[in-house]
């Protein structure tokens, strides 16, 4: 799950972005997670990238079982124009650039990245 704060939201400002994970198994291996801000046209417009927990708790520290909540400042680029923008969440391997699948609660695929839902920015 997440929680979205847009009251910042605007060229110059940030989108502050809580993410919450959930282990289902043991992780071997550490990843970055993304948060690309895109426009309309799928730009990306603002990103934080970063171990989760601003780098102190490693995928491969995690707990099956284990909820994370994940916090993110998402930089918003100053010439951003008014408009519609998505979230794209997702994790990748650091030295491969390599994207983790991502599935929907039912198991349906989603591609390598999860899009959250709409945000305004005036």
């Amino acid at each position: 799950g997440y929680d979205l704060d847009a009251s910042q939201a605007r060229a110059g400002g940030t989108v502050g972005l809580t993410l919450y994970w959930q282990a289902l198994a043991p992780m071997t291996a550490d990843y970055k997670v993304f948060a690309h801000l895109l426009d309309a046209e799928g730009r990306v417009r603002g990103q934080r990238d970063g171990i989760p927990r601003n780098g102190e708790l490693p995928t491969s520290g995690w707990v099956p079982g284990e909820y994370v909540a994940d916090r993110y400042e998402i930089p918003i680029h100053d010439d951003a124009l008014p408009g519609a923008y998505r979230i794209a969440v997702g994790m990748y391997q650091e030295a491969s650039g390599i994207r983790l699948p991502a599935f929907a609660a039912d198991g349906t695929p989603l591609g390598d990245h999860v899009l959250l839902r709409p945000l305004e920015i005036p």
